[in-house]
Formats: structure tokens, sequence, C-alpha cells
């Protein structure tokens, strides 16, 4: 953890695109305005980041015409993928990303894979002590 940076930590557990714009957007700019952010994956969620399954399509299978829309127009104002930005921002290391353990178990997920894609796998325990002292703490 990097000391006297404020801390910036999100629990995402939803899957549906919408969430997963609002966790990644979210994160990488408190990242990029120097915050220590910390994005804790669980559920569905996790199967998501560990799938790289950041298509705006997803949206409109989710929400209807009304999801189609608003996926173009997702696209139009910033075509450069959720996956792209997320890759740069990681690389500056504001931004780090943990998995839940249980949740790995539970979503059924391979370990191997699971670690490819996020910076560790830790148990509640230890995300509840980086979580602590956090300015900010967002359940998504």
């Amino acid at each position: 953890m990097m000391e006297g940076k404020k801390k910036f930590v999100i629990f995402a557990h939803s899957g549906t695109y919408d969430k997963l714009y609002q966790i990644v957007t979210l994160a990488i700019t408190a990242a990029s305005m120097g915050r220590e952010a910390y994005i804790f994956l669980f559920f569905w969620a996790l199967k998501r980041f560990v799938n790289e399954e950041f298509d705006a399509a997803r949206l409109s299978a989710e929400f209807g015409e009304e999801g189609s829309r608003l996926s173009k127009r997702m696209q139009d104002i910033n075509p450069i993928s959720l996956k792209e930005i997320l890759h740069e921002v990681r690389m500056c290391g504001n931004l780090k990303i943990y998995a839940c353990t249980a949740a790995v178990k539970l979503m059924e997920l391979e370990e191997s894979v699971v670690k490819s894609r996020v910076d560790d796998i830790l148990g509640l325990t230890t995300l509840l002590e980086i979580a602590r002292g956090a300015e900010t703490q967002l359940f998504i």
C-alpha cells in the first residue's frame, strides 16, 4: 500500500455491463487523480473480469432496445474499450485489482486464470485490512 495517499475502494459484485462500466470508470478516475484505488472482485463482477467480458454489446442483451441505444452512445463517446483503459491505468501502479478467495471457488474459476487477470487472490480479512481507513468505499 502507498502511504499518504487517499484510498478509494470498490467492492464489485455485479456483472451487468452498466455496473462494470461504473466500476471501471470510477476506479480509473480515482487512480488518475492520484488516489490509491482498489477493486475487490466478487461473484459476477469477478467472472466478467476474469473472462475479460467488458463488451458494451452485453448492455444490449441485458436492457433490450434501450440498452442497444445506450451501448451505441457509450461507444461513440469513448471508442476505447474498458479493457484497454483498465490496462493502461493499471500500468501506472495506482490501481490494484484483487479477487476474493471464496468467490473464486464459488464461481468455479480456475485459480491460475484468475491470477493472470488480477493482482492477487485474497481472503476477506486481508481485503478489509486494505480497505481500512479508505476515504471512499463503494459496493457495486
